[in-house]
């Protein structure tokens, strides 16, 4: 967990001679050694408090001796302490201490990204975070940071308005499925459900790739499914179906032509299906189920005693089977 500035500073160390009064940067060394030995012996705030106590006495080194400041012992020090920190669940000083990172490497994301995190999960300061985050995309022109807004908004203020902004916000930078998927759910759980359909539309007409335009037609199919709209539902996931076939939208499209009683079209779903699962025990079932609706009970008999042993279908086959018979 720590950085390490290596072999070389402790070799100089045994180099110095032990009569000799202790250089201030020698000193500074020592005691960053000495952070290091508590942190391994799980001492966490002593080793803390060491390598700030190692940063002071080197920024005296450079002042009293005229020495330049090492900024790689800088940056491995602050880091060795905030990480003793965060091992102590010491998060308001860890937060002082990544403060002080940022401030060496303000255009550093991860820094800021992690300082928001603690600032929201751990001190429950989420409006800092945000802030923090705002300031950060200001600066940088950061997807990222508009992204994590976005989520800190909705998820830890519940503030499903400025969170829409922020998706928003990111989704003009980089059109990307998943953002959008996030705007069209907060509408829908909003109430906004023609918003959230005209989300996807718009997506849709910006001729995205075949991946993502795949990615959006899953989406907007499974939306209508939560708007109890199968017709307009079934129409997306076919879309989606003739881009990549995918045999686990094929069985949903087979059940959902089952349910709205369109017999005829589950059953050419069952043989694409088949064609690429051609063991499936689902499309065996549903075209057992499909012959048997259509009045084929000679054809839906012999797949329904294909399942009879079936774990998952083997009750209603039988119970299939029994019925057919008592109708001879």
């Amino acid at each position: 967990m720590l950085k390490r500035i290596g072999i070389l500073t402790f070799l100089v160390i045994l180099g110095w001679t032990l009569f000799a009064e202790k250089p201030l940067e020698r000193i500074a060394n020592e005691t960053a050694v000495e952070g290091e030995s508590l942190f391994g012996e799980g001492k966490y705030i002593e080793a803390a408090g060491k390598f700030e106590q190692a940063l002071a006495q080197l920024q005296e080194a450079v002042k009293a001796d005229g020495i330049p400041l090492d900024e790689e012992k800088v940056s491995s020090w602050l880091y060795n302490a905030y990480q003793s920190y965060l091992n102590a669940r010491e998060f308001d000083n860890a937060v002082r201490i990544i403060d002080q990172r940022i401030a060496r490497d303000p255009d550093d994301y991860d820094l800021t990204k992690n300082k928001a995190i603690l600032l929201a999960k751990y001190l429950d300061k989420p409006d800092d975070a945000i802030t923090v985050l705002i300031s950060f995309d200001k600066s940088n022109n950061s997807l990222p940071a508009k992204k994590l807004t976005a989520s800190y908004y909705e998820n830890y203020k519940q503030d499903a308005a400025n969170a829409l902004i922020w998706y928003q916000k990111a989704f003009d930078q980089k059109q990307d499925s998943k953002i959008l998927q996030n705007i069209a759910t907060l509408h829908k759980n909003l109430g906004n459900n023609q918003q959230a359909i005209k989300a996807y539309e718009d997506y849709i007409n910006t001729n995205p790739d075949n991946s993502k335009l795949i990615a959006t037609y899953k989406n907007l199919a499974t939306l209508y499914d939560d708007l109890d709209n199968p017709v307009k539902a079934v129409e997306y996931f076919e879309k989606a179906n003739a881009l990549q076939a995918d045999d686990k939208i094929v069985l949903l499209l087979v059940t959902r032509y089952y349910d709205m009683r369109n017999f005829e079209k589950s059953l050419q779903k069952v043989n694409e299906l088949l064609k690429i699962k051609p063991a499936s025990k689902d499309a065996i079932y549903y075209r057992a189920l499909n012959n048997y609706e259509l009045g084929q009970n000679d054809l839906a008999q012999n797949d329904f005693e294909k399942l009879v042993n079936d774990s998952k279908y083997g009750k209603s086959a039988q119970g299939f089977i029994e019925s057919i018979k008592s109708e001879k």
